[in-house]
């Protein structure tokens, strides 16, 4: 089966999440992606969790979640042999992705214009937290950074503290936006024979992430308008996070889904008092309401709430757990869930592919083991000997 990147190669030389899930998502659609590690391995690698919370490099849950489908080598930039190795492998290379601070790579002779003295339709994709320059361009950042930066003072409720979006979504989604970029890239390169250095600059992702961001924008512009939390609870209509039978419900009422919601409660007295002016942030209509609502949530199981609010296009959503979601029924019988086995982490789950497309997904390679694939690149494809080999590895070089 070809794959839509099978005759792409990519040397990953960044850590954090979003440079190598930028790299996975190529390996995911075929390309032959080359984790290019230090000697003591990606960082990633020593971050839980691990198979019975035993810390182990080769078993980190994000690492193998990182880089599963891609190969894997070591290799000490910090050495003049480092750097001559780098620039043997870029000549077989279609994309080099990095995340080292800005300027680095040119510090050590490896930057952009020298990549493209060595091969002259690279592309170099350099993910850093602010970009390539800047005031703030040395700085570092993380997941936490990129959201307060951008949306985290609109996120929670207006009564309280702005509050972070669970995980590390921020940092996932400037892999997503790395992607497109490097995508766009490597067509222009291809097509045009002309190298691309694509500057993502994490922070910058997020400041038109979303509908609400751009709309927080635009109104600034257009009005001199913030845009601020809103509280959870000023409606008498329900809405947030309610707890049920077995867990927990997003209950979603809007003035135009309000009799809907008295529909399922059954309680079309509700529209009634609802048309009364004023009476949407009525303090005794919401407790009316509340203890109508919170009574039925708890009598009843989440797909139980789920189904009966379905029938009336209420949209209440069931709160899932990861157990819940891996037994869900949709990603079960669309096959999402994927499973591959690890010569140290054993048999695991996965998400599969980000999206389908017609020449399939498959799992080539679980994520490699630190220097795996040295003597295969190093000796079986720049044609270095046995000798050499050693040599660069008692040097601190590979």
């Amino acid at each position: 089966m070809t794959q839509l990147y099978s005759d792409v190669r990519i040397l990953d030389l960044s850590t954090g999440i979003p440079g190598p899930f930028c790299a996975r998502i190529f390996a995911d659609y075929g390309a032959d992606v080359i984790k290019v590690e230090a000697l003591n391995g990606d960082p990633s690698r020593r971050r839980g969790p691990f198979p019975g919370d035993i810390p182990n490099p080769e078993a980190s849950a994000s690492y193998l979640h990182l880089n599963r489908n891609k190969r894997g080598i070591t290799l000490n930039l910090e050495t003049p042999s480092g750097v001559d190795l780098l620039k043997r492998l870029v000549k077989d290379v279609d994309i080099v992705i990095e995340s080292f601070r800005p300027g680095y790579l040119a510090s050590i002779g490896a930057g952009f214009h020298d990549l493209k003295a060595v091969k002259s339709d690279i592309v170099l994709a350099s993910i850093t937290p602010f970009g390539q320059d800047g005031p703030y361009a040395q700085y570092q950042g993380n997941d936490l950074t990129y959201y307060a930066l951008g949306s985290m003072h609109m996120t929670g409720d207006a009564d309280m503290y702005p509050i972070k979006k669970a995980a590390s979504m921020v940092e996932h989604q400037v892999g997503n936006v790395a992607t497109v970029a490097v995508a766009a890239a490597f067509l222009s390169a291809r097509y045009q024979g002309q190298a691309q250095h694509v500057d993502v600059a994490a922070s910058e992702t997020q400041q038109l992430s979303s509908d609400r961001r751009i709309q927080m924008l635009l109104g600034h512009n257009y009005n001199g308008e913030t845009t601020m939390r809103e509280p959870l609870s000023a409606s008498a209509l329900p809405m947030g996070i309610f707890p049920c039978g077995d867990g927990h419900m997003q209950v979603m009422t809007t003035p135009a889904w309000a009799d809907r919601m008295a529909k399922t409660l059954n309680r079309p007295d509700f529209m009634e008092k609802l048309a009364v002016p004023g009476a949407l942030y009525s303090a005794e209509l919401k407790a009316e309401i509340d203890a109508v609502l919170h009574p039925w949530l708890q009598a009843h199981t989440r797909q139980e709430l789920f189904a009966e609010a379905l029938a009336n296009q209420w949209p209440c959503y069931p709160i899932n757990s990861v157990e819940d979601l891996l037994e869900d029924e949709h990603f079960r019988g669309r096959n999402f869930w994927v499973e591959q086995d690890h010569p140290v982490a054993g048999p695991l789950t996965y998400p599969g592919p980000l999206a389908r497309t017609e020449d399939g997904f498959s799992l080539r390679y679980p994520a490699p083991r630190l220097g795996e694939h040295n003597r295969q690149f190093y000796s079986d494809e720049l044609g270095l000997s046995g000798d050499e080999l050693r040599q660069l590895a008692g040097s601190g070089v590979i």
